[in-house]
């Protein structure tokens, strides 16, 4: 079993708490060292989070494993990507009075810890949804908790909650808010809202994190539920900058027909100028360090010039422009020699696929 081969190996235990103080595994911290989940009604649920937060340069592999009657947790094998966070949602269901103990076991890469659980089954606490058979009303939900895990910020997930009437008289839902507007709720659950024994409505929270952070809140629902006037739904979810191309992206309009040469300058009025234009296609700043141009010096004819090329910062999706001037006082022909880095404009940035971009120019002079 897992358990035997992890106490070979030396199983680090947590010292024992409350769960307010936080414990370390290499580049990995938790955010308790000790899970309380206080007193929980016999057949409700009580709900935990437990965030790991990799402080590391490199991933680490987390696997999970839960022992102890009553205590779950919502996975048990994930990545944990650098400088990153996940969220485990623990669960306690007592199905009898009395006090609980267990274990969340993670293995960390190679390291193994181990977190404590303690719960106490009670009779005499508000029930958090389920169903304990009495007369009348009784609210029941279908999740006892939602985990909406990693989303890009301002984007939306939507996770439902079934709410029923199991008893066998009406029951009034008074309110349905909840504790975070991260969270938004919708669904055909409209407070207040009776239900008939045996109807069920629908509770749709959608969540948008507009913040790189783990979301921590409650769906609470009330109700005239004697042994439920309150039910309290855990939701977790994390804000991240989830990029596309994670990276600068440099592009080149030269307004002709190659975006890496203009070879058709001509001095026939006089001197020829041309704009060229950089554009930005990634999620992250390009940084233009240089933009210089490097005539043919071996057989001298007209001469390029740069104008407005300087050093920048190109936000994505931005642009920013240069010119090339082609100048002449005699009657000839420039070719470029990409190879000699003759006739050639360097732009220097720091798109790491194309650092030293380079156009090719030519022309007559006249």
């Amino acid at each position: 079993m897992i358990v035997l081969s992890l106490a070979c190996i030396g199983l680090q235990a947590v010292p024992d708490g409350t769960g307010t103080t936080g414990a370390t595994v290499g580049d990995v911290s938790l955010s308790q060292a000790a899970v309380d989940f206080g007193a929980v009604a016999v057949g409700g649920q009580g709900v935990q989070a437990l965030t790991l937060s990799n402080g590391g340069t490199r991933p680490s592999h987390i696997l999970a494993e839960i022992t102890g009657e009553g205590f779950s947790v919502d996975r048990t094998e994930f990545s944990l990507v650098k400088a990153g966070e996940e969220v485990l949602t623990l669960e306690f269901a007592p199905d009898a009075a009395g006090d609980f103990d267990g274990e969340l076991l993670l293995t960390i890469g190679d390291e193994p810890i181990s977190v404590p659980l303690v719960g106490v089954g009670s009779t005499d606490v508000e029930d958090t949804g389920g169903d304990t058979g009495g007369p009348g009303g009784e609210i029941t939900t279908d999740q006892p908790s939602l985990s909406f895990g990693n989303l890009d910020l301002y984007a939306s997930s939507m996770m439902a909650v079934s709410v029923s009437n199991t008893g066998d008289a009406p029951l009034t839902v008074n309110s349905a808010t909840s504790t975070d507007s991260a969270f938004a709720l919708g669904g055909n659950l409209t407070p207040p809202r009776t239900l008939d024994p045996g109807e069920s409505r629908v509770v749709e929270v959608t969540f948008t994190p507009t913040s790189e952070k783990t979301y921590a809140a409650e769906l609470v629902l009330t109700s005239d539920d004697p042994d439920a006037p309150r039910t309290e739904i855990a939701m977790t979810g994390k804000g991240t900058n989830e990029c596309d191309v994670c990276g600068p992206l440099i592009t080149v309009d030269t307004g002709g027909s190659s975006d890496y040469a203009i070879t058709d300058f001509n001095t026939l009025f006089g001197t020829d100028t041309r704009t060229v234009t950089i554009g930005n296609d990634g999620d992250q700043d390009l940084d233009i360090s240089l933009v210089d141009v490097n005539n043919d010096f071996l057989q001298p004819c007209g001469t390029f010039s740069v104008g407005g090329g300087r050093a920048t910062s190109v936000a994505p999706g931005r642009t920013t422009s240069f010119t090339i001037s082609y100048k002449t006082t005699d009657t000839c022909l420039d070719i470029p020699q990409k190879s000699l880095d003759a006739n050639v404009v360097h732009i220097t940035s720091n798109d790491p696929a194309e650092p030293d971009y380079v156009i090719e120019v030519g022309g007559i002079g006249f």
